[in-house]
């Protein structure tokens, strides 16, 4: 009886052992592991957008900023348009109509008006002419400035001395032109090409403080012979 009893016993603590445990542990680590997909992908979303309220409040944020901008660019595109205007009328130089000026126009020669006066607001054939020039300069160079006096239409020239050109050809414009030649010899001002109206232009000796106003057609050239006392 009592070898009964103890195999009973016995047998009872075998079954036991062979049962299997629950390794909660785990079972608890892989509920904190299986996250669900719609979890991550919030977890994943960019900050920006989880901003965003149901109510669009930052939509509406963002088109009142673009809003207030619009005042700020049109002041900008205003300021833009009157500094190109500006620009544009400040190179261009208004036509003289004093007396003095009238006065060029008909005698062809100007001792009181400054390099780079204009007179006409086209070009108008005046004829050309060549002048002999009698000074006592000291220096033996002397600076002269040459300008279109009428409309700037691409006319184009050439400066020479005693038949050689000391520069290239250059378009004239409203603005003089500065070149240094000798104070002695002939100073050939030649038409490269004209842009329309013939090749009207002005030059200015700083010999005798003098402005010639002249013309010359395409090929053709004037001279200013220049003789020391």
């Amino acid at each position: 009886m009592d070898n009964d009893f103890e195999k009973s016993i016995h047998n009872a603590m075998n079954k036991n052992s062979n049962t299997p445990t629950f390794d909660t542990t785990r079972t608890n680590n892989n509920q904190e592991i299986q996250i669900p997909s719609s979890q991550t992908e919030d977890n994943s979303m960019p900050q920006e957008e989880s901003n965003l309220d149901p109510g669009g409040g930052q939509v509406i944020q963002k088109q009142s900023d673009k809003d207030k901008d619009k005042p700020l660019k049109v002041f900008g595109g205003i300021c833009v348009a009157l500094f190109v205007a500006a620009m544009i009328f400040s190179s261009t130089p208004s036509v003289n109509t004093t007396d003095a000026a009238k006065n060029a126009l008909t005698d062809k020669v100007s001792t009181s008006l400054a390099a780079g006066t204009v007179l006409l607001t086209k070009d108008e054939n005046m004829g050309q002419q060549d002048y002999t020039i009698t000074h006592n300069y000291s220096q033996n160079d002397t600076k002269i400035w040459v300008w279109d006096y009428a409309a700037e239409d691409g006319d184009y020239v050439q400066v020479l001395v005693n038949g050689v050109p000391v520069a290239e050809a250059f378009m004239i414009k409203n603005k003089p032109v500065e070149i240094t030649v000798p104070a002695v010899g002939e100073v050939q001002i030649k038409g490269i090409r004209d842009g329309g109206g013939g090749i009207t232009y002005a030059v200015r000796y700083d010999l005798n403080g003098t402005n010639y106003f002249n013309s010359a057609p395409e090929g053709e050239f004037n001279t200013y012979t220049l003789i020391k006392e």
